[in-house]
């Protein structure tokens, strides 16, 4: 594709000087319409111009969703630091993830109506979301902003998973595998300063936003939220971390193995700072999976030490801070009374939704969020969507534990596990921690389907490796 649009709209190189003055001359024009943008439309216009232009300019859709995989955890600050103190939920920087991601599924529309494969149960889920979504902003004859949002980044998503796993969409897990425990590191040490220190335009952000419910805006006094816009997504970013790099370290030996333990317990405590319950949780049942379908020998050792770690690093930073800091004086991890926990009690409330399913025949788009995937697209798009989801979701788990058991792919399945779980708190794919859970899952569903493939027709995968060999 890059190769037609070189000869199509770019001349013929003449020389190493030519092609020189003729990249000096693109990135002028770009610079000036980068500036000419920041002084007529605002900052944020022009910084999400340049992203969206960087991203497509390689022509090329796994370095997209590359670029996209590194600026999941870090747009959220970008934001904060453009914003100079003021709300800004409405900045166009808001929604360049998704852009990007719909950038790409554009670039592969020609192979997925080509294309024959992918898994047909996932598939018909997809479509089934989509077709709800559709029906309620018809029926409603509209929606709000955050409503036609919404719907765009769960479709979105939804593509991206159901792309991935079909083969027409990049399959870049690969690069997510090695990339984001590092990312990881950066952002966890940046929930550590600020939990401790809290820098300015986090604390103008928390005061111009409203946002009183992850604590006070002082040091020491507040769930962190590390560069993301809330302290559940970044959790969830810090456990997808954590889930890998235990994954890993069952598969590698030596020096990668102590990397990995080390990675570990470093973001165990911003992931604790951040007193998200449910990606402990899901960290835990990610490593139980792992530990009784992957893990033999002396392996099934790892996941317990993990376990024993994780278990040990709740009560000591509890220990510890808890005369200094109010998240740790409290019973948030410390007792548990189900019957006075306001935040299960909550999600009980939430839950009780479901027994009246024929309220929502027809969604409605508010906007309004509710601390679980499902519900949330009862209420707002409607039963058919919420069974879609439901259906997607029961096929990705099947075909992760299905890997963990076979060792395919088994880290991708193993970070699928965790993001199931992140799906029972909140709707996952409304922020950029949504795009790594659909790469997961079509990452996770694409060796499944290859699997599957092999089991039914043993006597051509034979053949193919003779052939090859």
């Amino acid at each position: 594709m890059s190769e037609m649009i070189e000869r199509r709209f770019l001349p013929a190189p003449t020389g190493r000087f030519s092609g020189s003055v003729g990249f000096i001359g693109a990135g002028v024009l770009l610079t000036v319409a980068i500036v000419f943008l920041a002084t007529r439309a605002g900052l944020q216009v022009a910084v999400f111009a340049l992203l969206i232009f960087g991203m497509a300019a390689a022509f090329n859709r796994a370095v997209m969703l590359g670029a996209i995989v590194v600026l999941v955890p870090f747009i959220p600050l970008l934001r904060r630091l453009l914003a100079d103190g003021t709300d800004s939920d409405n900045d166009p920087l808001a929604i360049v993830l998704v852009v990007a991601v719909l950038v790409v599924l554009l670039a592969s529309l020609r192979q997925m109506f080509r294309a024959r494969g992918g898994v047909r149960t996932f598939n018909l889920a997809a479509l089934l979301v989509l077709v709800s979504v559709a029906g309620t902003l018809v029926a409603t004859r509209g929606a709000s902003t955050a409503g036609i949002f919404s719907a765009v980044a769960i479709l979105a998503c939804l593509g991206v998973a159901s792309g991935v796993s079909a083969g027409v969409v990049p399959d870049v897990w690969p690069f997510l595998e090695r990339c984001l425990p590092l990312l990881g590191v950066v952002s966890g040490a940046y929930g550590i300063l600020q939990f401790y220190v809290l820098p300015g335009w986090d604390r103008a952000w928390m005061l111009s936003s409203g946002l009183r419910s992850i604590g006070q805006a002082l040091p020491m006094q507040v769930r962190v939220f590390g560069p993301s816009e809330a302290p559940g997504p970044y959790a969830f970013i810090l456990g997808l971390c954590v889930t890998i790099a235990a994954s890993r370290a069952l598969t590698t030996r030596g020096k990668s193995r102590v990397s990995a333990v080390l990675l570990v317990a470093f973001l165990l405590f911003p992931m604790l700072l951040s007193g998200v319950r449910t990606a402990i949780l899901g960290v835990a049942i990610a490593l139980c999976a792992i530990l009784f379908l992957r893990a033999k020998g002396l392996s099934r050792v790892v996941p317990v030490i993990f376990l024993a770690g994780l278990l040990f690093a709740l009560n000591y930073v509890q220990g510890r801070l808890a005369g200094t800091s109010a998240l740790f004086s409290g019973s948030r991890y410390g007792q548990f009374d189900a019957a006075t926990d306001n935040s299960l009690q909550q999600r009980l409330e939430i839950l009780a939704l479901l027994r009246e399913p024929s309220r929502f025949l027809v969604g409605n788009s508010s906007g309004l969020r509710y601390d679980n995937v499902v519900v949330d697209l009862l209420v707002n798009f409607g039963v058919v969507a919420a069974l879609g989801t439901v259906l997607s979701l029961m096929v990705v788990a099947v075909a992760a534990l299905s890997n963990l058991r076979s060792g395919d792919n088994d880290v991708a399945a193993a970070a699928s596990v965790f993001c199931l779980v992140t799906a029972a708190s909140g709707n996952i794919y409304l922020s950029g921690f949504g795009v790594l859970a659909s790469l997961a899952f079509g990452s996770t569903l694409a060796s499944w389907r290859r699997k599957r493939a092999r089991q039914a027709h043993p006597e051509s995968s034979s053949t193919e490796v003779t052939a090859n060999g």
